[in-house]
């Protein structure tokens, strides 16, 4: 590969947004900037934007699957149908997402991700989310009951044999979890806090003993009262965890969002789609797992009214918290693409543009429209 320079009416690097001068790309990654004249003087290719915006590519850390295709398919096939979905959106990295099922659904899933490669055209996965089963009925959402169970060392040794989880939901009351969480981060494993009746006592429990993200905040948890405030609460007010945040403007409402924002440091906010099967696809009859859905106006849904998932995109997102809320651009597109990739130590690879790390980025138009993707300095999608 050749060495280019990239110009453009703003860069979206780590350290603040590059105006003046031009984004140099070499051998798949980020090689540095320059002014516009020395880059010129040196014969380096020039490739023009103007008017654009170029973004770091997006990390999905929390996401099911697209196109009629479900991490839970357990086949190469399935990853690299949502991969390439993916891609076309903006997002050039994701963590493959299980639901609550059975045990050997669950691992099936996490042993296809063992051996997978991702085709040149999709985006990257890396290593596994696994969403349940060890979450309370009260706040299951489209998590089936049947399934649901208590914590099991022996349990979470077949899981992490079976594949890259680098994630697990724990809903913080279940007896045990406190113990559990450190055995469970003492190997590597993150753990989220997810769809659970936790007290506000339980939250920080599980969060002093390792626990570092709250699950799509707001929902699958419950409600924050004034003199009950619960994991909603401790997510608010502990800088020292990630709150994930679907930013759909369905899940939760504009000024919901805008409470969260305000309340966490920037870097502790993670966007994420928990989009489904049904994305990129028309409405209709859809199955989460083994639950049925039903998808109205790109909106899916249980039988029981629950919410079922999303079928946004993270760049809608983005789009949403800067043009809707006006929110601090560069802050939020690190949302969708920094703040991932330091809580699950990827930084120093992914999800900012920063000399040496890979070249994923976006040219987006001033609105945050998609115009091109590249992944690993190279162009992949042009709209």
């Amino acid at each position: 590969m050749t060495l280019i320079a990239l110009k453009a009416a703003g860069i979206f690097a780590e350290g603040g947004i590059e105006t003046e001068r031009l984004l140099l790309v070499e051998e798949g990654c980020f090689a540095g900037f320059l002014p516009e004249d020395e880059a010129r003087n040196q014969g380096i290719p020039v490739r023009e934007y103007p008017g654009k915006l170029i973004l770091p590519g997006l990390f999905d850390s929390h996401i099911h699957g697209a196109l009629g295709h479900d991490t839970m398919d357990a086949s190469p096939e399935a990853l690299d149908a949502v991969g390439r979905y993916l891609l076309a959106q903006g997002t050039t990295s994701w963590m493959p997402t299980t639901v609550t099922a059975s045990l050997e659904a669950i691992c099936r899933a996490l042993q296809n991700l063992a051996g997978y490669v991702p085709a040149a055209d999709a985006a990257r996965s890396l290593g596994c989310f696994v969403e349940g089963p060890y979450l309370t009925a009260e706040h299951r959402g489209a998590h089936p009951t049947e399934y649901l169970r208590e914590l099991s060392d022996e349990e979470f040794d077949r899981l992490l044999a079976s594949g890259p989880m680098k994630a697990l939901a724990v809903a913080p009351e279940k007896p045990g979890a406190a113990a559990f969480i450190r055995r469970s981060t003492a190997r590597g494993v993150h753990i989220s806090m997810a769809h659970t009746s936790a007290s506000y006592g339980e939250a920080v429990t599980a969060i002093e003993n390792g626990a570092d993200a709250a699950v799509h905040t707001y929902c699958g948890m419950s409600p924050m009262h004034h003199r009950s405030p619960n994991l909603l609460g401790a997510a608010l007010t502990r800088d020292d965890i990630y709150a994930e945040l679907i930013a759909d403007g369905i899940h939760v409402q504009k000024p919901a969002m805008d409470i969260l924002l305000r309340c966490k440091p920037a870097d502790k906010v993670i966007l994420v789609s928990d989009a489904i099967s049904a994305s990129g696809l028309a409405d209709g009859d859809y199955v989460l797992g083994v639950e049925p859905v039903h998808v109205k106006n790109g909106i899916p849904h249980t039988d029981s009214g629950s919410l079922a998932g999303s079928t946004t995109t993270l760049l809608a997102e983005v789009r949403r918290l800067i043009c809707e809320l006006g929110k601090e651009p560069l802050a939020v597109v690190h949302m969708a693409s920094l703040n991932p990739s330091r809580r699950f130590g990827l930084d120093q690879e992914i999800g900012s543009i920063r000399p040496g790390k890979r070249a994923d980025f976006l040219i987006v138009d001033k609105g945050y429209q998609l115009q091109e993707v590249w992944k690993d300095g190279v162009k992949v999608v042009q709209k």
